[in-house]
């Protein structure tokens, strides 16, 4: 986790996308990440190789079902998120340390959830698809591999923001969390309440 705004000492403000990387560990069997780099004069050039599946991504309903809802569907998100809490509203996030069970998923659709997030590399408990299943299948889209470490449990305002892949059943997704709207608002200038 990375603090990217403070304000008066205090961090309001979290990138929670891990950094991708040579090396960065994939799912068994999945596209290794390997970065190029040319120069070409006095500009140098990067391509990529991997899975769009790798380090913090969004997985889309396509993931797992053949006629879900692909990635650029979806429009970024700005919403509510609970971690770690008992309570969920709906048009809300809810965010995870780990994985989670179909049990748990079907609360958390039935509460009207409309992103999950864990900082598991899977939503779902190993040799298990059912988390997937219902929350993909609810048309729901899950974040994968976030980055919580020293985030507190508790309410925050969530921004996620999917590559626009035509067609895709997922993408690389940069995601930070904020304390309160007021973080974001680009409208108001620090310490004015105009």
């Amino acid at each position: 986790m990375t603090c990217v705004l403070s304000r008066d000492g205090a961090k309001v403000l979290y990138d929670v996308t891990k950094p991708v990387y040579q090396g960065i560990p994939v799912w068994p069997g999945d596209v290794e990440f390997e970065r190029h780099t040319v120069q070409t004069g006095e500009f140098s050039s990067s391509s990529v190789r991997m899975s769009l599946h790798t380090g913090t991504h969004m997985d889309a309903p396509r993931h797992r079902f053949e006629d879900g809802r692909t990635i650029d569907e979806f429009q970024p998100f700005i919403v509510k998120a609970v971690f770690e809490g008992e309570a969920v509203s709906p048009g809300s996030a809810v965010l995870s340390r780990g994985p989670v069970t179909a049990e748990e998923a079907e609360l958390m659709i039935s509460s009207g959830a409309v992103l999950v997030g864990t900082s598991s590399i899977s939503i779902d408990f190993p040799d298990s698809t059912a988390a997937h299943e219902v929350i993909l299948g609810a048309g729901v889209p899950v974040i994968e591999n976030l980055d919580l470490n020293g985030i507190e449990p508790g309410e925050y305002i969530l921004l996620a923001f999917p590559l626009k892949f035509a067609g895709a059943d997922g993408s690389p997704v940069r995601v930070l969390l904020a304390d309160s709207i007021t973080d974001i608002d680009p409208f108001k200038k620090r310490g004015n309440n105009e």
